[in-house]
């Protein structure tokens, strides 16, 4: 085990502190070069950035717990075991463990016997745990003593890529992984003594068994002791070694009692490299220009990066400029940090990108929990070479600091909270949706539900003919839907539409057997409509429904 850090010493709250010489030492060549090349040390954050971090996160996504939405039953994918599970022992099987995440489907049974709105506990826990990542991620730059490490972690804490994770019932498992990983890295950078190194191994332990992700953890601590080490020495990387065997052992156990699904197609090698090359496309862009932002993201099954493998290959070629560069500066600092921040990014996204996103109707599409566990790094990486960068322009670099940082935050925060806004009502949140899957019927038929078809006043969100018009296009796709075809029967009699309603009426009696309270409804319309014979019968199709049953 190599020796231990020394710890970093204490520094003031406000900025960041070039350390030189002392001007009372004599004045050595070792100490001229010392005095050329100033070193800038990261302050720590103090408690009233603490308070900040806290207080603007909350802010941002306390939108999220005003909605009621929680495990859709219009989403047709599984987002979690917990939904077919009984009990909260089933997820504790050695099957279980080795498939899933335990903790977050115990905590999914866990938050059901709290006395409070399920969906607003389930999304505060989200929130919380989320809030305890980034302060991790703070805790890990500090321990590199990389500058800007605060700002990095506010832009993360408040990034919108992160909001699909905190808001769709399923996710939660992405921030518990990325807690044990981040716990992991930073009792594996400190390295204090004997403890740090038994705990890292334990919460490597568990990360690997809650998240594929986390078997990156021996990649990311040896970049870690290459960037911590001023002359590189093999003695240095012994440590990870163990961890290597372990994560080794795990994935083995795990992918032993892996299921296989029978029944589905194989997808071939260049669709894996296609979908694999748009995943890692939309997730940079995401990461780095999160401007248009939604729950799911449509996947372009057109685009051409199947062409070829080269192709499919490409949005990974684009970091191969960045190695080289860095590699040609491996003996200093800052192109190891580069190297650090880049191989983090990639290796914890690479299992992210290899995974098939789907819209709830089942469509492939790109979601953005893929992202949350690599998206600290990438962000980190910016942010970080962003901050030294500027800081070392000296006082002008300072303010140039503040300015562009404060813009970006301001920006990054309307963005989130815009985002978090639109998905808060249920009523928007299905709108948006339809508007973004127009050939999906499943976001029309949650949005009628969420309509109150008692209110049709001037000030109602909806219109009778939109009400229809989202009922025809949902009846299109799914003539079998009954009950919405005695929604769209009522809505046109509610128009005014006679014609309309009573060939929908005529429909549900000729291909259903509805039962005796809607065929008295029938009836009535039917009555109303000079029909008498038509409601006669069907109130004799309510007699014989009801004989059997005297």
């Amino acid at each position: 085990m190599s020796q231990p850090h020394n710890a970093e010493p204490h520094t003031p709250h406000t900025v960041n502190r070039i350390v030189s010489p002392s001007k009372s030492e004599p004045a050595t060549p070792n100490k001229r070069r010392k005095r050329s090349t100033a070193v800038v040390v990261a302050p720590r954050a103090s408690r009233r950035a603490y308070f900040a971090l806290i207080v603007l996160v909350i802010l941002v996504f306390s939108p999220l717990l005003i909605s009621d939405v929680l495990w859709s039953d219009f989403d047709s994918i599984e987002r979690s075991a917990f939904q077919s599970m009984d009990s909260w022992q089933q997820a504790w099987t050695l099957d279980s463990i080795r498939q899933n995440n335990p903790i977050a489907i115990s905590s999914y049974f866990l938050e059901q016997t709290i006395p409070l709105p399920t969906a607003t506990v389930h999304r505060g826990i989200n929130i919380l745990l989320h809030l305890f990542a980034a302060i991790l991620l703070l805790k890990n730059l500090e321990t590199l003593k990389f500058p800007a490490a605060f700002s990095a972690t506010l832009i993360f804490a408040l990034h919108p890529a992160t909001i699909q994770t905190l808001f769709w019932a399923g996710y939660r498992s992405e921030i518990i992984a990325l807690i044990f990983i981040l716990s992991a890295l930073y009792f594996g950078s400190r390295n204090r003594n004997a403890r740090d190194y038994i705990v890292t191994i334990v919460l490597t332990t568990i990360a690997c068994l809650v998240h594929p992700a986390a078997f990156a953890i021996p990649v990311i601590l040896a970049l870690v002791i290459l960037h911590q080490e001023r002359s590189i020495r093999v003695e240095s990387f012994n440590r990870v070694l163990p961890l290597l065997c372990l994560c080794l052992f795990l994935g083995v156990w795990i992918n032993a009692g892996s299921a296989h699904v029978e029944g589905v197609d194989p997808v071939s090698t260049t669709d894996r490299l296609n979908h694999a090359g748009q995943n890692m496309a939309h997730f940079t862009q995401q990461a780095l220009f999160p401007i248009k932002n939604a729950l799911f993201h449509r996947f372009d099954t057109d685009a051409n990066y199947g062409i070829s493998t080269q192709m499919s290959l490409l949005p990974f070629l684009l970091f191969v400029p960045f190695f080289i560069f860095t590699a040609y500066n491996i003996r200093k600092s800052w192109s190891r940090a580069i190297l650090l921040g880049l191989c983090s990014y990639l290796v914890l996204i690479v299992y992210g990108t290899s995974q098939d996103g789907h819209f709830i109707n089942g469509a492939l599409a790109h979601e953005d929990h893929h992202l949350y566990v690599a998206l600290p790094m990438i962000v980190a990486l910016v942010i970080v070479a962003l901050g030294s960068l500027i800081y070392g322009m000296g006082i002008a670099g300072k303010e140039l600091w503040v300015m562009g940082y404060s813009l970006l935050l301001l920006v990054e925060i309307s963005l989130s909270a815009a985002f978090a806004y639109s998905i808060a009502a249920p009523t928007q949140m299905w709108t948006v949706m339809s508007e973004q899957w127009p050939n999906a019927w499943e976001p029309k038929a949650a949005l009628v539900d969420r309509i109150d078809l008692s209110d049709r006043s001037e000030d109602s969100l909806f219109t009778n003919s939109q009400l229809i018009n989202i009922l025809q296009d949902v009846l299109e796709k799914r003539p079998d839907l009954v009950e919405r075809r005695k929604q769209l029967a009522r809505a046109f009699a509610a128009e005014g539409q006679r014609s309309n309603a009573l060939r929908e009426y005529k429909r549900i009696l000729r291909e259903t057997r509805p039962d005796n309270e809607f065929l008295e409804e029938a009836a009535r319309f039917l009555d109303k409509v000079g029909l008498s014979w038509d409601a006669t019968k069907a109130r004799s199709r309510k007699t014989q429904l009801a004989t059997p049953n005297s």
